[in-house]
């Protein structure tokens, strides 16, 4: 009987964690123009994806850009598909900015996962944290 009931047990745990396991979610840190044109979207912000007058680096996005602006300030976020993408993206910002932009662009480029964020202006904190909240 103690046979035929660890069998039991053992196909009951078997089945049971068939079914189980950790959810199949999103790669943590690559995140998508569209589901974060959504987030930004409902959040009321208006939204461009992929508008025609992005800049040379923007433009060569693997995944496309989008632009939008909170609370007056105009930002692009351009994704990749991995965060070597989007370390390249920041270098290509690097190069292309003039010597005087070269020392602004520490406050006006966040890297997050497989995407960068470009401020026009300089971003205050709760900014920056809302678009980080939207990036999906």
């Amino acid at each position: 009987m103690l046979a035929r009931g660890t069998l039991l047990l053992a196909l009951a745990a078997a089945l049971g964690l068939a079914g189980c396991g950790p959810p199949k979610g999103a790669t943590p840190g690559v995140f998508t123009l569209a589901a974060t044109k959504k987030c930004l979207t409902k959040a009321g912000l208006r939204v461009a994806a992929n508008p025609p007058d992005l800049d040379f680096v923007t433009k060569s996005a693997p995944n496309g850009a989008l632009r939008t602006e909170k609370d007056g300030k105009t930002f692009t976020i351009a994704f990749g598909n991995t965060r070597d993408d989007s370390a390249l993206l920041v270098e290509g910002y690097k190069r292309a900015a003039t010597t005087h932009g070269r020392k602004r662009l520490n406050s006006l480029l966040d890297l997050e996962g497989n995407t960068v964020v470009f401020w026009l202006t300089e971003p205050t904190a709760p900014e920056k944290d809302f678009v980080r909240a939207c990036l999906q």
